[in-house]
């Protein structure tokens, strides 16, 4: 469930929002819960988007596990698609860069596509999923290198749906406070 500020939790997770908007794009604040098997898998993505690369394999175990268990479950593949960028971000060889980015974009896109009108009534620490999906694609499309994914466009695109998406005014702030900052370091990164 969607915790209270005052949680040591929630503290710690809003404290990595803030950081993370300068590493890439911002981790949803509201998506880890400590009752919620998504939560292990999820904390070991949001250290390995903070920079610990030793995490980043475990995180994409992680989540190919839950992604196994749960076939077609657009949340897990969006958040692997965006661990696997990680992955490429990672590596030495610019051909592996290119292979697990790519790996990672074509999970996110798999993601998008399996995106039903169900995926707005099933909800995930008090967001929708289709939300949820929506803003990592975002945002992992807007961090990678444009001129060689050209993947920002999709990523404001996204940004675009998310928000027109009548289910938006209902998400916790913190989801739209993320949704805001990821807009504002779009604009700040086209100037």
């Amino acid at each position: 469930m969607y915790h209270p500020a005052n949680n040591p939790s929630r503290r710690r997770v809003l404290a990595a929002v803030l950081v993370l908007p300068l590493l890439g794009f911002a981790i949803p604040a509201w998506a880890a819960s400590n009752s919620d098997p998504f939560n292990n898998a999820f904390e070991l993505f949001q250290s390995a988007r903070q920079g610990n690369t030793d995490r980043v394999e475990p995180a994409i175990t992680a989540l190919q596990n839950l992604a196994r268990t749960v076939e077609r479950q657009p949340l897990y593949a969006a958040y692997l698609g965006s661990a696997l960028t990680l992955k490429g971000k990672a590596a030495w060889m610019p051909w592996n860069k290119m292979k697990y980015t790519d790996q990672g974009l074509d999970q996110i896109d798999q993601a998008l596509a399996a995106l039903k009108p169900e995926h707005d009534r099933i909800v995930v620490q008090d967001v929708p999923i289709s939300l949820n999906v929506r803003l990592v694609a975002a945002a992992t499309f807007i961090a990678v290198p444009d001129g060689i994914f050209h993947r920002r466009a999709n990523g404001k695109s996204q940004l675009a749906i998310l928000r027109t998406h009548p289910l938006l005014a209902t998400a916790p702030a913190a989801f739209r406070a993320d949704v805001v900052a990821l807009e504002t370091q779009l604009k700040e990164s086209e100037k």
